[in-house]
């Protein structure tokens, strides 16, 4: 499932790549990096990296609106239970449609649906689990002149997993 997921996104950026280019386009990529941080003490915290593809459907005065696309994978972390080490990762798939505010310093909101894989190794015992439902998240960005723009975030993975970010978003 996760190879599917990587090469669909891979083939959309292919397929975006000359168009990219355009002046005035409203299509951005992105990456960024950040921490898994999740609410159960078995679990360690986890390192995760992703890409967004985004497409900005209005862009006014009001501020814009845009669809996304995002894809994070985390490191292995440490999981214990009874006594028992192991390791965990993460990886996400998710659409949003994203909200920020004009202005060179801006404030964003986003809301979609996600869906994750979670994998556990402990014990000898290989567990894997997939999950999909409502996401949301808000943060902030500083736009680095026209085709650039520096975004912290924080994103409700689900219940119990957040996802603090700080990524880079370029437009061509």
């Amino acid at each position: 499932m996760y190879a599917k997921k990587l090469a669909f996104v891979f083939c959309i950026g292919l397929g975006l790549s000359g168009p990219v280019l355009a002046a005035g386009n409203p299509f951005y990529v992105g990456v960024k990096g950040g921490t898994m941080m999740v609410d159960l003490s078995e679990y360690d915290d986890a390192s995760s990296l992703g890409v967004l593809l985004g497409y900005r459907i209005t862009d006014g005065s009001s501020g814009s609106v845009a669809v996304e696309a995002e894809f994070t994978n985390s490191s292995s972390s440490d999981i214990t239970v009874l006594g028992k080490t192991g390791n965990w990762d993460i990886n996400t798939f998710a659409g949003y449609l994203a909200y920020r505010t004009p202005g060179n310093l801006y404030l964003k909101g986003k809301i979609g649906f996600l869906n994750e894989d979670i994998n556990v190794n402990i014990v000898g015992a290989n567990i894997s689990g997939s999950d999909s439902g409502l996401s949301i998240g808000v943060g902030g960005g500083w736009k680095l002149g026209t085709n650039a723009a520096l975004e912290l975030e924080y994103t409700v993975i689900e219940q119990d997993i957040n996802f603090l970010s700080l990524g880079v978003n370029f437009s061509f």
